[in-house]
Formats: structure tokens, C-alpha cells, sequence
């Protein structure tokens, strides 16, 4: 097994064709012949993923957020890229693939949040490239309400929830990761969008679309991807060695 068939098999479930113009999934660093010992699953190569392959001996990390992002003008031995290639161990990330794809981020996070919320069966795309999802509530609740289950079903420290939070909500739109950009495009279609790393502006921009907007945060609405992929490798590759890392939130809060 080489790190090129676990390159394969994440494509053939979140392609990586249909990756954004400004993102960078694929094999990211080592070499695609290169023997597969084991395989750590986690949300980020941070320099903890890295140990932690390393101690369990995994050659190979997949991870949803791309190790190298923007044009790498200097590489050091702080560097997690080097400190990957060092160790012999390869990175393979499927960023805004795996967001958009089926049964991807973002379904995963619609399942999670119809555990607590009354939900219609199914949902529709938020976007017409397939990133986010719309899910109709059977009941209509309002923003506080949703962001308080929202919060205990994700298992977030906090939640910040804005925007016009007096009307009730019908139509929830939700995005994983930074998705507040999205409010004017589906300010027809939703009442409230679920997102997270909201910036300041965004909260005046809901307010004048008389929605409301729930931040949840980028880890809470992300991290649901690592048992996903981790139990998609295990069924690609049954006799490999597949180890979920869950590093926890980056983010302390007082």
C-alpha cells in the first residue's frame, strides 16, 4: 500500500477536482510510492499530529485542513512541513472536497444537528457548488434555542449568536468552517445560518438581512470529519493501521 492508494481512495469520495481555486488539497508531501506503515486521521498536521505518528508509528497523516496552504518562502526545522519530511512521513489533506462532498463535512455536521433539532428528512445544497446545506425545522424555533443545542450536540466551550435572533426560524443554513460570507447568498432561502469564525461585520450584515447567525465555532463544526475519514480508510484498507488523533480545541477560553 502507498501513500498514492490513500490519495485514490480519498478522491474517489471527495474528489479533489472539486476543490476551491484558492485551496490546496492532494499530497501535499512525500512520496506516492512510499510503503504506507500506518495512517493517523487527524483535523490538522499540527506538530502534535506529527508526534503523534511518529510515536505510533503511522508514515502517513490525512487531515481535512491543508499543511501547506500559502507559498512557502523559507523551511526550517520548526516548520511542520520539515518536521514531516524529516520523520519520513507523508500528508495527504482534502480540504473543500470534503465539504462539499457527499456525506462529507457538511452532512455530517446536518446529521449531528438533527439529533437535537426537529428536522424534515434530508436537506438542501446552500450553495449550488454543494457547499453547506439547508435543513427545514418541523417546528420553528429561534436562534438562541438553536444555538444552545447546537452547543451541547457539537460539544462546544461557547457560542456567540446574533444577527436578527426575534423571528422564528423555519429554514436553517449551515456551513462548517468560515461560511459567513454566505449570508447574502442565502439570505432568501434561510433565517438563520450556523457557521463559524464569524467577524464582527457579519453580525451587522445579518441584522440587516433580519437573520440570525450562530458561531460555533471552526473546530466544533469540523472535527466530525476525523471518525469519518478514519472509518472510510479502515473499510478501503481493512488490514491497515488507522489511528484517530483529536487534539482539542486550539482555542482556551475564559
Amino acid at each position: 500500500m502507498t501513500l498514492q492508494d490513500i490519495r485514490s481512495c480519498i478522491d474517489s469520495f471527495a474528489p479533489f477536482a472539486t476543490q476551491e481555486k484558492w485551496d490546496n488539497s492532494g499530497l501535499l508531501v512525500g512520496d506516492p510510492r512510499g510503503q504506507i506503515t500506518g495512517v493517523l486521521v487527524s483535523l490538522d498536521v499540527s506538530p502534535a499530529a506529527v508526534a503523534r505518528a511518529s510515536e505510533t508509528g503511522c508514515n502517513a497523516i490525512v487531515a481535512h485542513h491543508p499543511i501547506i496552504f500559502q507559498p512557502i518562502r523559507t523551511l526550517t526545522a520548526e516548520s511542520v512541513p520539515y518536521q514531516l519530511a524529516a520523520k519520513g512521513i507523508g500528508a495527504v489533506c482534502c480540504h473543500t472536497p470534503l465539504d462539499i462532498a457527499p456525506g462529507g463535512i457538511n452532512d455530517l455536521l446536518a446529521d449531528r444537528l438533527r439529533t437535537v433539532l426537529p428536522c424534515a428528512e434530508g436537506s438542501d445544497l446552500l450553495e449550488p457548488d454543494g457547499c453547506g446545506r439547508i435543513l427545514t425545522l418541523t417546528q420553528e424555533m429561534y436562534t438562541a434555542d438553536i444555538a444552545a443545542a447546537a452547543k451541547r450536540v457539537l460539544g462546544c466551550t461557547s457560542v456567540r449568536f446574533g444577527g436578527d435572533t426575534t423571528h422564528p426560524v423555519k429554514r436553517l443554513g449551515i456551513c462548517s468552517g468560515a461560511g459567513s460570507s454566505m449570508l447574502e447568498g442565502c439570505a432568501g432561502d434561510c433565517d438563520c445560518l450556523l457557521t463559524g469564525d464569524v467577524k464582527h461585520d457579519r453580525w451587522y450584515a445579518a441584522q440587516s438581512l433580519r437573520m440570525g447567525l450562530i458561531d460555533c465555532g471552526h473546530y466544533h463544526t469540523e472535527v466530525i470529519a476525523v471518525p469519518y475519514l478514519a472509518e472510510r480508510l479502515r473499510s478501503a484498507f481493512p488490514g491497515l493501521s488507522v489511528t484517530e488523533f483529536v487534539e482539542g480545541d486550539p482555542v482556551q477560553y475564559v
